[in-house]
């Protein structure tokens, strides 16, 4: 893997930034969202889809794509941020979030284009990942990706590690899960 030059960190940094920037604006618009889950993705998707993902925001659903899923799903308008900045749609749809046929406050998938997963249970992500990614694996893709953003308080959910030790089985080296270890969880079962 090439090592990213200090220019190319600048330039992501700056994503994460407008991703981050963008996120709280339309919350605040909305009056409604989550701003920490939202702030914590923002490095993450700043990478994945400036740096690693193998996505065409003119073709959001090219077969040879790769996949986000974002299973903490109420982190919704990072994803929205990240997907507008990438030109999946235009910024103007952000304005229409968490209104009567907008974007929703949680993902749907394909509202907007380039959402992959419709979230708002926690930890069904992985496992549909999991889906996915066995799926292209049988199809025989070998260069396709599934990546999964989950919360770390969501990966208390027993549904989760079984979604991890059928991946292990089945070893499905296609598959990348990612825990954001923000500490914040609802329920505080995720600070110690």
């Amino acid at each position: 893997m090439k090592i990213l030059s200090e220019e190319e960190v600048r330039q992501l940094e700056d994503i994460a930034y407008q991703i981050r920037k963008t996120a709280l604006e339309i919350i605040v618009r909305a009056g409604w969202g989550h701003i920490g889950g939202s702030f914590s993705i923002a490095e993450m998707l700043a990478c994945l889809y400036f740096r690693f993902l193998n996505v065409d925001p003119n073709n959001p659903q090219k077969p040879d794509r790769d996949y986000l899923i974002l299973s903490k799903a109420h982190s919704s308008p990072a994803l929205y941020a990240a997907l507008a900045l990438k030109g999946f749609f235009p910024k103007e749809l952000l304005h229409t979030y968490c209104t009567a046929d907008g974007l929703d406050g949680h993902t749907k998938r394909g509202n907007p284009p380039g959402v992959e997963f419709s979230g708002g249970s926690l930890g069904l992500g992985l496992s549909y990942a999991v889906g996915l990614a066995m799926g292209i694996k049988m199809q025989e893709q070998f260069k396709q990706r599934v990546y999964c953003i989950m919360g770390d308080g969501e990966i208390n959910e027993g549904q989760v590690w079984e979604a991890a030790m059928f991946a292990s089985h089945y070893q499905l080296d296609n598959l990348i899960a990612i825990v954001d270890y923000n500490k914040v969880g609802a329920k505080d079962s995720c600070t110690s």
